[in-house]
């Protein structure tokens, strides 16, 4: 039997947040695949960003109290397109729901004879 899935991993900047109490929790966050612009404009700073939501109430503690705007996750998660969710004056249809997280550090590579190898930023260097 063949298996089907509907599963993303993005990496990006967190643009905003905004924890929704109604009609249950849900925490909105905004992720750009692209670095911030110097605008300081909230719409301007980040012009291409998509919307995640998390729902699980231990990950939107987590989220909250690890990262805020401007810090670069790797994210991941599934989508599912079905309805249309009303959205101010439009609608949506469809939706990302992010499932699990982690900071994103930056990797150095190191390469020696066309290969590259991944360091261990956990592990002391000598």
């Amino acid at each position: 039997m063949q298996t089907y899935f509907l599963n993303f991993h993005i990496k990006g900047e967190i643009a905003h947040t905004l924890l929704l109490s109604e009609p249950e929790p849900k925490l909105m966050v905004d992720i750009s695949a692209q670095t911030a612009t110097e605008s300081d404009a909230p719409g301007f700073r980040y012009p291409r960003r998509v919307s995640f939501t998390v729902r699980d109430k231990a990950l939107i503690e987590r989220f909250r109290n690890t990262v805020s705007p401007g810090d670069v996750i790797e994210a991941t998660g599934t989508f599912d397109q079905s309805g249309y969710v009303p959205h101010h004056k439009g609608h949506i249809d469809t939706t990302f729901e992010l499932l699990d997280f982690e900071i994103s550090r930056p990797e150095m590579e190191l390469q020696h004879n066309g290969r590259v190898f991944k360091t261990d930023h956990s592990a002391p260097a000598h």
